[in-house]
């Protein structure tokens, strides 16, 4: 029983240390004059996994840090009315995120540039 909790603290000690190089190695690639990045994500009719879908690309701007602001853009390509409701709901906790027209697409893009 004493061998699984020392396997258990080596794998732990090993996941520790992995977690400390990549965000070392983040911190050394790092550019120091970065802007904000936009991900566009495009939806149409209806999309079973929008709401996992967008939390997930979400954390992911979050994660990969920087000093700009980050955009995440869903284009609505004709989705269903459900997903638009998920979309905008998702609005309240994601801030960064923008529900444009796909012909809005280019103009939206080109507003912060």
């Amino acid at each position: 029983m004493e061998w699984i909790g020392k396997l258990l603290l080596v794998f732990f000690m090993i996941l520790g240390m992995a977690e400390a190089c990549r965000l070392l190695i983040f911190w050394l690639l790092r550019p120091h004059r970065a802007k904000g990045c936009a991900v566009v994500l495009v939806m149409k009719g209806r999309e079973e996994e929008a709401e996992y879908l967008l939390r997930a690309v979400a954390e992911r701007l979050r994660w990969m840090g920087g000093k700009g602001p980050h955009r995440l853009i869903c284009v609505d390509r004709g989705m269903d009315e459900e997903t638009r409701e998920i979309c905008r709901r998702m609005q309240v906790e994601i801030p960064f995120l923008e529900i444009c027209p796909a012909g809005e697409l280019e103009t939206r893009l080109a507003e912060e540039c």
